[in-house]
């Protein structure tokens, strides 16, 4: 279901905050409930930006431009931390990676 949640983050062409932040949040839940701290922190910021805030959520970010922007460069992130969690799991197990 993380993988899943993940794809359709990257594939998607919505610029629907709304839906975006609810995505993030769930990913965030997801991540952080199997520990991995990265993709969850990738994800807050995706979920923060969705609700156009700043990256720790504090201050507004009137411009949805730029939310939605800063939602590609956090997505980029998460999608990254995703791929390199699979790799060092499938190591730890004993499993082949693909580059």
């Amino acid at each position: 279901m993380l993988l899943t949640t993940l794809l359709l983050l990257v594939y998607s062409s919505s610029e629907d905050l709304a839906e975006l932040s609810q995505l993030g949040h769930f990913l965030k839940g997801s991540s952080a409930t199997l520990g991995l701290t990265k993709v969850k922190d990738a994800c807050e910021k995706i979920q923060n930006y969705g609700q156009q805030k700043d990256e720790s959520g504090t201050h507004p970010e009137p411009d949805k431009s730029r939310s939605l922007a800063n939602i590609k460069k956090a997505l980029a992130e998460a999608k990254n931390d995703y791929h390199d969690v699979v790799s060092v799991l499938k190591s730890f197990y004993g499993e082949e990676t693909t580059a």
